[in-house]
């Protein structure tokens, strides 16, 4: 039996991948787009399985997902992929929307093209597995059990995205003869949890003594299911489930939230009494309880039971205590997660959408971050940002030309600085054509001259490049080490700046960034206001995809990656480095007007045109997608979905013109 896995780099599906592997016959392939929570190490045990075999992509992209149908031909699909993270539902509902319900519809139309062009016995035999939650069904009151019947009623952006899909695929059961199964399950917990939820983010908090984070007075109750059951579970409801059917999953194991905390902090006492409390207990603090927080979920899982015999084999407490001795004994796996931009409060997005940035802290070095191209995008936002009690300096062309090399070297000699971030360049694209030497002694000379006094310095460089390094011709995001062939005179003199500096400093981090915005400066955000106020209809092209990357994020990021590289543990190399998400210019360009229509302003009509009916001097790639789980590997860095920051922006321009107003 062939799998299609889709998700199976998280946390319920890595723990489907491995039993399927481990426990079963079958051969899977897993497809995940490794967002931030998925972790390819939590497969290390079944990764050189012959028959396992990983592709990174999303379940939006249609023709990837032909591509795999047509090659893999499974008899099965598991869809487990999803945004799951209720918090960040509420500060970030859109990419919950484009994954677990566009997402859903796609992978289900895809199915359905390769179902219907199958024997009529691979037909009769084939399934659809989607796995879904017990949140849809909203919150219980003190008495009963969520069943197969229950209404749905769901409460949080992350439910109500799991509902619709719930229903999308219901729908193409009855309407085109799918055979679909449904289960819905209660929380989970157990090894290789992403420490963001309340059980891993407990577990490491107490190990570390620190704050242990508990919503209201704790008394939310939640039904606990371990992840290997959870497994098995979906196994055999894959094998033995009736096609059209639902099968809710839990463990009969309620717990309120201050008691699964108060459970964890004892046992850890036992194993291991803290150091500066008395017990861990002590450390709890009660926090504002989060919007639309159900009070309690508890499943009844009398059908999965009855009808396909099976039983939870973790109760509550043998379940914790496995969970609490794997964190104990598998530190090299969550302890990367922990450094970098993750603290121990809440991971990943902060509350506003912004990327968490440890402190710098002070040092007796004196001497300053030197930031070059003061009046760029980035340099800007860095400028603004600062580096947490580390002095820099931020020098224009007037002071720092770097097409004149005796000028930079004395502007260096002055500043003596201890980092330099290199976010000058020359980024006309367009008119780099018919100015192909200006180009090339700001993009590659001027990041050779760099390179060699920071080399004789002894002191690293940061340096911004581009997406355009690439061709465009690759059907999928690209890694660090694709080999570059840029299309036009500007990316050319960037690929050449990135050689140079490969070539004469070891102590480099290169940044390959797309599509870069923000509200000062020339952007693409700016350029589609700017058209806007005396054009009803705008004409943008939509075959060209990439990810806008706000400059602000882009700042926070390179504070992380300075405090680490000034504290001697930071990685040297090139790291792409880009808002997550991806859309179209055309669709880039919905979202900014969609976003100030939800202001109260008016929109133009955006229309969607091929590249070809826009000619322009140079050309562009038309795939612009950029892998950063390197970055994110290396550095714990994960910048917001392109579309929080956006919002952002459009916040600072609308209270920019709201002050030029008042002037």
């Amino acid at each position: 039996m062939k799998v299609l896995v889709t998700g199976g780099a998280g946390f319920i599906g890595s723990s489907v991948c491995r039993y399927l592997i481990e426990q079963t016959d079958v051969e899977v392939t897993n497809l995940d787009k490794l967002t931030y929570a998925a972790n390819l190490n939590s497969l290390a045990l079944v990764a050189e399985s012959s028959r396992y075999r990983f592709v990174e992509g999303d379940i939006c992209d249609s023709c990837l997902l032909d591509e795999i149908f047509g090659n893999f031909k499974p008899d099965a699909v598991m869809h487990l992929a999803a945004e799951s993270h209720v918090d960040r539902s509420i500060t970030g509902s859109a990419d919950f929307i484009q994954t677990n319900i566009v997402g859903t519809y796609t992978l289900l139309e895809a199915t359905r093209r390769y179902w219907e062009g199958l024997p009529e016995s691979r037909k009769r035999e084939f399934r659809f597995l989607h796995v879904s939650t017990d949140e849809v069904y909203g919150s219980l009151g003190a008495e009963g059990l969520f069943s197969e019947t229950t209404a749905y009623s769901p409460n949080s952006p992350y439910a109500a995205s799991k509902a619709s899909a719930d229903h999308l695929v219901n729908a193409w059961h009855h309407t085109y003869g799918l055979p679909v199964l449904i289960t819905n399950c209660s929380n989970n917990y157990g090894p290789y949890h992403f420490p963001e939820k309340l059980i891993p983010l407990v577990i490491l908090n107490a190990l570390e003594e620190k704050p242990l984070p508990v919503y209201g007075k704790g008394n939310n109750v939640r039904d606990w299911l371990y992840v290997d059951d959870h497994a098995r579970a979906l196994e055999l409801v894959l094998r033995r489930g009736v096609p059209g059917e639902k099968y809710n999953i839990g463990g009969r194991n309620e717990r309120t939230n201050l008691e699964v905390v108060e459970a964890i902090c004892d046992y850890l006492d036992e194993k291991i009494p803290a150091a500066t409390v008395v017990r861990r207990r002590d450390l709890i603090a009660f926090v504002a309880d989060r919007p639309g927080h159900d009070q309690r979920y508890a499943i009844d899982a009398t059908k999965l039971e009855d009808e396909l015999g099976w039983r939870a084999q973790e109760n509550f407490e043998t379940g914790l205590r496995k969970t609490i001795e794997w964190y104990l004994a598998n530190e090299n796996w969550w302890r990367p997660l922990r450094s970098g931009i993750y603290g121990g409060e809440r991971l990943g997005l902060l509350a506003d959408g912004k990327v968490r940035v440890k402190p710098l802290g002070r040092r007796a070095d004196k001497r300053p971050i030197l930031i070059v191209g003061r009046h760029g995008q980035v340099a800007q936002a860095l400028d603004a940002r600062g580096f947490d009690g580390v002095p820099h300096v931020a020098l224009g062309r007037d002071e720092f030309d770097l097409t004149d090399p005796g000028a930079v070297e004395r502007a260096f000699a002055a500043h003596n600085p201890r980092l330099v971030v290199n976010a000058a360049a020359y980024t006309a694209v367009d008119k780099a054509e018919s100015e192909r030497d200006v180009a090339f002694a700001v993009n590659s000379d001027g990041a050779a001259i760099l390179a060699r006094l920071c080399a004789e310095a002894k002191i690293p460089l940061i340096h911004i490049s581009t997406d355009y390094v690439f061709d465009g011709t690759k059907n999928a995001p690209y890694v660090e080490d694709d080999p570059t062939a840029p299309l036009n005179v500007y990316g050319a003199s960037k690929a050449e700046g990135e050689e140079a500096i490969r070539g004469l400093l070891r102590e480099h981090v290169i940044l390959r960034t797309s599509w870069v915005c923000s509200s000062t400066g020339s952007n693409f955000v700016k350029t589609m206001l700017r058209l806007a106020e005396n054009r009803d209809e705008l004409k943008v092209v939509d075959d060209q995809r990439g990810a806008p990357t706000f400059a602000t994020d882009i700042a926070d990021a390179i504070g992380v990656i300075s405090a680490r590289l000034l504290s001697g543990d930071g990685a040297y190399g090139t790291f792409h480095l880009a808002g997550s998400g991806e859309t179209t210019w055309c669709g880039f360009a919905r979202e900014i007007f969609a976003q100030l229509v939800a202001s109260g302003m008016k929109s133009p009509n955006v229309i969607a045109i091929p590249t070809g009916n826009y000619p322009t001097p140079a050309q562009r790639p038309m795939n612009s997608r950029l892998n950063c789980r390197k970055i994110k590997d290396a550095y714990g860095i994960v910048l917001p979905d392109w579309k929080i920051s956006l919002g952002q922006c459009l916040d600072e321009l609308l209270q920019n013109a709201d002050m030029e107003g008042a002037s």
